[in-house]
């Protein structure tokens, strides 16, 4: 087998073989078949193969945030060139044995003729003289087949009948070569040169000049499939980056951001300061309290959403606010207050807490009687000044401010007359028998504090502490008939005993026991009110055989009476608190 290449032939030889070629001219071929190689389609299927490659190598982890494969690291750059620069290569290729194929002046294929087999399907010729046929018979269907050495032809016959008569031409051909002289040679062979050349005819042979592309198709292939493989790396992994961002947006939720960041790279920036906290931030607020929407601020210091993270924080702070009011106290308002020192709510705190103190004011008066508005106007003025001095934290909790009530003892005018009256009397028992030592601070205090408790408590039924305390303060010195001044509301009750005029005196047991008048004044004062509430009472308490008699069975001298002047005390300053209490309480 010998290789010729038809561009490398003589001109006249050139136009011989393509005049045989086209059958114009003897030689005529004996036997063709056309069609060219299947070396592009090779090509092409290896540039399909590559293009699959790369789709596979694309698509694989593409969007996938559970992938490693998601995005893919630098050194993917070279598999991609790599692939593209053989679906490049494969191309151009194919298209380089089309346009070569395409040029050719005559049809491609296999010719036989009476001297050699013609492999004309390129522009390079492979001649198989017929001489090294080592093989020649009819073929499947109506076909002939030659075989030279390892290489076998096949050439397709219009009739199937003739196919005998073809191999018996053709072997016939064969043996005729061994007697044949060079003219007869020229005669059967299209690449002998002729023997006479007009002077006329062209001498240029037939050339074919091949574009820069083809002659240089792996380096633009290599070059193509480098550029396209990094533009394919960066637009693959882009494409990733949106897809895993538009997955994440599509779950919306703290798992999803989370898992985009521990992957994702391009749009980090506003997934971890917008789009995560923004999840992060649905899940505080569901939770609807200020410590989570606090919680959050602490966990993400610094967010591209600080105005929805406000918003949140304020609608939390008002819903706290809300259910604070919600609880109907004042406690409840001042603990939202210390717990949110910063809930800027002014004007809406400062409304509840108003409602609050009004509220106050409407309770008390729905516990006083008739006819006591001068009362209720001093309680306004009183919780006016509790509003404005505000409650205090203490370890029993808020307290508002604390109003005293305390006592003054007004020395008496008639005691000292008793003590020398009852010495006169039959039934003087001795020293025992004096009454003023009964009535001593010692004796009045125990009967002061519980008067004074007993008023603190009826007051606290009504006034919650966080509004109002009610508190027993120390006695007031002195005889002075005017309150002093005062920083705290004050409610002063000044009291004086003295003779009634009257005794009773028993023989069993022995005694003589005086009667005893109770002079009450008070004066409620608000610190800077210049109106204090006065008011005045008279209890009188006498002694009766009755009263000797309950408690006629006192073991000593001195019991009997202090029992008798303790039960006076005590029966006084009741029907004192009693009327004091009326004209403040419906139900006293």
């Amino acid at each position: 087998m010998n290789q010729v290449d038809f561009y490398g032939l003589p001109r006249p030889v050139q136009d011989r073989l393509l005049e045989s070629l086209s059958g114009q001219f003897e030689p005529r071929p004996l036997l063709h078949q056309l069609g060219a190689r299947s070396a592009a389609l090779r090509w092409l299927a290896v540039a399909a193969g590559a293009a699959l490659a790369v789709a596979v190598v694309a698509v694989v982890g593409l969007g996938n945030v559970d992938s490693a494969l998601a995005l893919h690291p630098l050194p993917m750059v070279a598999v991609h060139a790599l692939l593209l620069a053989a679906v490049g290569v494969g191309l151009l290729s194919a298209l380089e044995i089309k346009s070569r194929l395409g040029d050719l002046p005559f049809r491609p294929g296999l010719y036989l003729f009476g001297a050699s087999l013609l492999d004309a399907r390129d522009s390079r010729f492979r001649v198989h003289p017929l001489d090294g046929l080592t093989r020649v018979a009819k073929g499947p269907g109506a076909t002939v087949t030659l075989v030279f050495g390892a290489e076998q032809f096949s050439f397709p016959l219009a009739d199937p009948a003739r196919a005998d008569e073809a191999v018996q031409l053709i072997e016939s051909a064969k043996n005729r070569l061994a007697i044949l002289d060079e003219k007869g040679r020229f005669e059967i062979d299209p690449l002998q040169p002729p023997a006479v050349v007009s002077p006329l005819a062209p001498t240029a042979p037939h050339a074919r000049s091949a574009p820069v592309w083809e002659k240089q198709r792996w380096a633009v292939g290599i070059v193509l499939g480098c550029l396209l493989g990094a533009a394919l790396f960066w637009l693959r992994n882009t494409s990733s980056e949106n897809r895993m961002l538009a997955a994440a947006q599509a779950k919306n939720d703290v798992a999803a951001y989370r898992a985009y960041l521990g992957r994702g790279k391009r749009h980090r920036e506003i997934v971890s300061s917008v789009l995560l906290p923004r999840a992060v931030l649905r899940g505080a607020i569901e939770v609807g309290t200020v410590a989570a929407i606090d919680q959050f601020i602490q966990t993400f210091p610094k967010t591209g959403i600080e105005a929805e993270v406000s918003a949140a924080r304020k609608n939390a702070m008002a819903a706290e606010l809300e259910r604070a009011k919600g609880k109907g106290t004042l406690a409840a308002l001042l603990d939202f207050a210390e717990q949110h020192p910063d809930h800027g709510l002014g004007e809406a705190f400062g409304e509840a807490r108003r409602a609050l103190f009004a509220r106050a004011k409407a309770r008390y008066r729905k516990a006083m009687p008739a006819g006591a508005e001068d009362h209720a106007a001093l309680i306004d003025r009183l919780i006016a000044h509790a509003e404005k001095a505000g409650a205090k934290k203490t370890d029993a909790g808020h307290r508002g401010p604390a109003v005293e009530i305390r006592f003054q003892r007004l020395a008496s005018k008639t005691l000292g007359r008793a003590d020398a009256a009852i010495r006169k009397n039959p039934m003087f028992n001795g020293a025992a028998s004096y009454p003023a030592q009964y009535f001593e601070p010692k004796r009045l205090e125990p009967t002061e504090a519980a008067t004074a408790t007993a008023i603190a408590e009826r007051f606290a039924q009504v006034f919650e502490p966080e509004i109002l305390t009610f508190v027993v303060g120390p006695p007031v010195p002195g005889d002075s008939e005017d309150p002093p001044e005062v920083t705290a509301p004050t409610l002063f009750i000044s009291h004086r005993l003295e003779w009634s005029g009257g005794a009773v005196a028993r023989d069993k047991p022995r005694g003589v026991f005086i009667g005893i008048l109770l002079f009450f004044k008070t004066a409620f004062v608000v610190p800077g009110d210049p109106t204090p509430l006065k008011s005045k009472y008279t209890a009188g308490e006498n002694v009766s055989h009755e009263l000797i008699a309950r408690h006629s069975d006192q073991p000593s001298a001195g019991a009997l009476e202090a029992a008798v002047y303790d039960s006076l005390l005590k029966d006084g300053f009741e029907q004192f608190r009693g009327r004091y209490m009326a004209k403040w309480f419906e139900k006293p």
